[in-house]
Parts: structure tokens; sequence; C-alpha cells
């Protein structure tokens, strides 16, 4: 991640956390009686948590300046951890004041353990991170998956929005806080605000999505399956999406498949090189029902699609056209990366220039377009592709550092971490490494 973004997560960290929940202190702290200013911490603790949760709410509607400036996976980072951090912040709140009342105590309660529920279940379901290093964990997921579909999980993670709702009603049956007017006012155009944009990017999402069908599903690994769409109509003319992208798609005549999931697109199309319209290709492992299902569509089923997000084709312009690329992924990680290679390495838009390719898998069996990559590599003189069941560790990695190459990475956290690590170790500048966090 270079210095530009790491400057600008920082920064979005920072308005998330203290510029956000500034104003709102200000008018409580305004008007707040002296009778209750023993309280005023706690009250506190309340209203950070409170306008935190709305941050990650807004967040969760993925607005699209997000994708421009520090790309939408670092920020659904930020709305996981942020969400996480409001619950504790709301619980310590919930400790350190006493009850004022029967109805104030009980919207306090049912809203805070809401939010722990829906919290625990995200942790379960969508926290890949997690799962992925607590095998118990991963087991209790697997099994749940059976009765509780991606669908279901979806639609729980909503009930945020009613944990919303009654904690400001209990901000509001709190007398004394309720006779602020300018903080009540605030805090309830904030609410309708975000509950507006949230209603708006809904159906925004569905008036605005790509429309197409599958043109063919074919199987690439074990467990992992190519999914082809072709867009119809318009779509085909004003869809663009670039190297290293990923979209979100939805099948609507599909049971338990009617919500958005995100996949990283193998290929790249730019409408402006005058070239046809081109497929959408997608390489998908499947890891839970939503996933398992992909390789039963049949052509001709209806694909709805989010316009792509992803900053990795920016990332690269953000350097000399002439800089060298060092692309290292693993596992399926690897998805991204191949449309980069294609793209940057081939003859096409911004093609030509000298690409290291490595890509790493733990067994054989887990390659995906094997016989293409090496194809693609025996056929491109400026392109070096490696397929490899080793770790990329020091003795890998050490070879392709190059001076002013751009370092871009795809596969499992532990693997980007460690990468980053070592690139970093030999000089690499973290302003020429960039990666996308999608575990979270």
């Amino acid at each position: 991640m270079n210095r530009h973004l790491t400057t600008t997560v920082t920064l979005a960290w920072a308005v998330v956390l203290f510029v956000v929940p500034l104003p709102f202190l200000a008018a409580l702290a305004y008007g707040l009686p002296s009778l209750y200013s023993g309280q005023l911490f706690g009250i506190e603790l309340g209203v950070i948590a409170y306008t935190w949760m709305l941050a990650a709410v807004y967040l969760a509607c993925r607005p699209r300046w997000v994708d421009r400036t520090v790309g939408l996976p670092h920020m659904m980072m930020i709305h996981g951890i942020l969400a996480i951090l409001a619950i504790g912040f709301a619980f310590v709140h919930q400790s350190l004041l006493p009850g004022a009342g029967a109805l104030v105590g009980l919207t306090g309660h049912v809203g805070l353990y809401l939010f722990i529920a829906v919290a625990v279940w995200s942790l379960v379901f969508m926290a890949g991170w997690l799962t992925s290093r607590v095998r118990w964990l991963e087991n209790v997921k697997r099994t749940l998956e059976r009765v509780f579909r991606h669908e279901m999980s979806v639609w729980l993670h909503r009930f945020n929005l009613i944990a919303i709702a009654i904690i400001l009603i209990h901000v509001h049956v709190i007398d004394y806080i309720a006779a602020i007017k300018p903080f009540i006012l605030l805090i309830d155009a904030a609410t309708i605000v975000v509950f507006a944009y949230y209603v708006w990017s809904m159906i925004n999402r569905h008036a605005y999505a790509l429309r197409g069908r599958v043109i063919a599903v074919r199987p690439l690994a074990d467990r992992v399956t190519e999914l082809s769409v072709g867009l119809d109509g318009d779509s085909a003319r004003n869809a663009r999406w670039r190297p290293g992208d990923f979209a979100f798609i939805a099948f609507p005549g599909e049971r338990g498949m009617h919500e958005y999931h995100p996949f990283s697109l193998t290929n790249s199309y730019d409408p402006n090189g005058g070239s046809a319209p081109q497929p959408m290709m997608f390489a998908i492992r499947a890891d839970g029902d939503f996933t398992t299902r992909v390789a039963s569509l049949q052509p001709g089923t209806a694909v709805r699609v989010v316009p792509p997000y992803g900053r990795y084709a920016e990332f690269v312009d953000e350097h000399p056209a002439n800089a060298p690329l060092v692309l290292i992924g693993g596992g399926i990680g690897i998805t991204p990366l191949i449309g980069v290679l294609t793209a940057y390495a081939g003859t096409g838009r911004g093609g030509g220039r000298s690409v290291d390719f490595l890509y790493t898998v733990s067994k054989d069996r887990d390659v995906i377009y094997g016989p293409e990559l090496t194809r693609f590599g025996e056929d491109h003189p400026n392109a070096r592709v490696r397929i490899s069941l080793h770790r990329p560790d020091e003795t890998a990695l050490t070879p392709m550092i190059r001076p002013g190459a751009v370092y871009l990475v795809a596969g499992p956290h532990a693997m980007i971490v460690a990468v980053r690590k070592t690139l970093l170790a030999h000089g690499v500048r973290a302003d020429d490494i960039y990666y996308e966090p999608f575990a979270m």
C-alpha cells in the first residue's frame, strides 16, 4: 500500500473516529445540565458509539467516492472494525450509567444486544479472516450454512438498522437529553440522512445494475468454477471494467442468490479501446452456499451486476507508464492479477510492459488457468510467468525485486502480510506495493 494511500486511509480513520462524533459531543456538552455532569463521560461514550454505527451503515452502502480514494476493500475493513468498536463503547456506556426508567433501560439493552447478536453472526459468516484461523469456528460455520444461507446472513445484517432505530428511541426517552434541542436536532438529522442514503443506495443499485445472462459455466479446478457473463443492450455498450477490478453479482431468478456477492474479474474491457463488447469473466471458488450454487447455473440465467470497483489499475497508472510490474498471487486470490497480466503484458491498450508473474498454490489440483498462463508467458517475451507449489518466501521474491517496479499482491491475508514484509525488508518502497484486503 503506497504512502499516498496510507495517508488517505489514516485520514479516513481520523474522520470517522474523531471528526464525525465531534459536533454531537459539542452539542451535548453545551446543553447538558450541570446536575448530570458527573455522567458526562459515560453519556459521551454512548454518543460516540451511535455516531460510529451510523458511519458504519453509511460505509456499508459502498459509496463510489470511497473506491476512488482508498479503495472499497480498505473501506469495508474500516466499516467492520468501526462497528465492533461502536459495540464496545456502547457496552462500556451501559455499564457506567445507572438505569433511568424502565423504557430507557429496555430500549438501551435491546438495541445493544441486537448489535452484539448481529456482530457475532457477522464474525462467523462474513469475516473470513477469523474463520480461516479458527478451525472449529470454520466447522461451525459450514454446519450452520446448511440451514442459514448467504441470503439470510445478509438480511440478518440489516437488523443493525432496527437496532439504530431502537437506540434513537432510547435517546428520545431520556428527558434531560431530549431537552437539549440542538443535540436532538443533530442526531435526528444525521439518522434520517443515513437511512435515506441507505434506501437510495438500494434503489440505485437495482436501477443502475448491469443486466446480462450467463454465457457459460465450466470447472477450472477443485471447487473452482469459471463463470462467463454476457451483458445485454445498453449494459454491454456502457460497461467498463479495468484490470484487477471486482464486481458484485446476483442472480434474481435463482433461489438463495438474490443478494449481491463480490467476485474478482479475470479480464478487463474498455469500450473506448475499439474492441467488441467482452463478456465478464469470473473464477469462483465454492466456499459457501452462494458460491457452491454457481457451478449449477445454466446458460441463459439472468444476472445483475453492480458496476465494478477496484484500484489495481489506478495504482499502476499512478506510476510511470514504463514501470515494470511484479505480480504475486496465491490460491484463488490470483484472479484479479490474471486480468492485470493479460492487459499490461499483452498487446492491448497499455500493454507491452515488462511483467514478472508468480502464482503460488499448495497443491497441483488448485491451479487455475495453468496451461493458458504458461502459454501466455511463452508467447510474450516481456512476461515471465511462474507457477509454484511453494510459498512466496524470500528465496522466491528476492530475484523479482527490480528498480522502479510496481508490486501488486493478491491472496490470503497471511500471504499478503508475509510478502509485504519481505519486500519492505529488501528496500522496496511502501509507495510501490498495493493489495486489496477482501477478508473482513
